[in-house]
């Protein structure tokens, strides 16, 4: 990843301070995965696994942005340290990247060209993911069916990649779209424990509540809504329209406790299992080696909250 973008140049300067602020890797750890189950050789592999990265990282600096986070892994966000165009600019950085560690990789024309249709049709589609969730922010009459429909678009899509990628440079091109479906179902699963990590505090952006902040439709003020009264809604959505710099600690953390009385709580962790659950049982009755990864991906998300 170094040796791609991490040049002399001011673009490739502030590529090391994102690659360098951490992260778990995971989406490149799915690639490796699938490789190895799929069996693909290493270096393929390897290209694979930094694509998904930067494709990644990508989505996160223009996400910080378009939500004003000032803090990714408890470091300053790309636009807080070096400012609005260099977190726009260095976004498409890192989508050039993903371009040219696909174009390096030692394979038949065809499959290559397959995986960067693959690649091309993930970020469309994500981008169109994000856009939704913007819209539909402070939007009270938002269904739960949008927001899981839009959770597997934006956030599924990013961990289907790895396989996809995968199976597109072995040359495995006859799978159908239904054989992805339980790996859009762990992107819903890995949204919800995004969303309640939020909650909880435990994601690294600072303090809890965030997503009430850019008044962001998770998971917990769609339950919220669902059992909330209409005086409530209405002063909820009163609040969720209000300029992001106008809001208080104090605000953000009386709408928690507010939402922790109705158990949000509660009926967030029992949806994240039932997606958990459903995603296990679609892929076990797909594919053993896809019922691997999907497992993977459930027990990381599994984990998470429950420590």
């Amino acid at each position: 990843m170094n040796t791609i973008l991490c040049d002399d140049s001011w673009m490739g300067h502030c590529a090391k301070y994102q690659l360098h602020s951490g992260g778990k890797r995971f989406r490149a750890l799915l690639a490796l995965m699938a490789a190895d189950i799929f069996k693909i050789n290493h270096e393929s592999a390897i290209y694979a696994a930094i694509c998904c990265e930067f494709i990644h990282n990508a989505s996160l600096i223009h996400d910080d942005l378009q939500d004003r986070d000032l803090l990714r892994r408890g470091l300053p966000t790309i636009w807080n340290r070096f400012g609005d165009h260099t977190a726009i600019n260095l976004g498409d950085y890192f989508i050039s990247g993903s371009f040219e560690s696909l174009v390096k990789i030692n394979v038949n024309a065809d499959y290559k060209c397959k995986a960067i249709e693959e690649l091309t049709r993930i970020i469309k589609q994500t981008v169109k993911g994000q856009s939704i969730e913007i819209l539909g922010r402070s939007d009270i009459d938002l269904k739960m069916n949008d927001y899981e429909s839009t959770s597997r678009a934006k956030t599924g899509g990013l961990i289907c990649l790895p396989v996809k990628l995968i199976l597109s440079l072995k040359g495995s091109q006859n799978y159908k779209s239904d054989y992805f479906k339980p790996l859009y179902e762990t992107g819903l699963a890995y949204q919800i424990q995004d969303d309640l990590s939020d909650f909880l505090g435990i994601k690294d952006r600072g303090l809890p509540g965030r997503d009430l902040k850019e008044g962001k439709m998770n998971i917990l003020i769609m339950h919220f809504i669902e059992n909330a009264t209409q005086g409530e809604k209405f002063v909820l959505q009163k609040f969720l329209k209000k300029r992001y710099d106008s809001i208080s600690e104090e605000e953000i953390t009386f709408w928690l406790d507010e939402m922790r009385a109705k158990g949000v709580l509660d009926l967030s962790l029992s949806h994240l299992k039932k997606v958990s659950e459903r995603a296990i049982n679609i892929s076990s009755k797909t594919d053993h080696k896809l019922f691997q990864i999907v497992s993977f991906v459930i027990s990381s998300i599994i984990k998470r909250i429950t420590r």
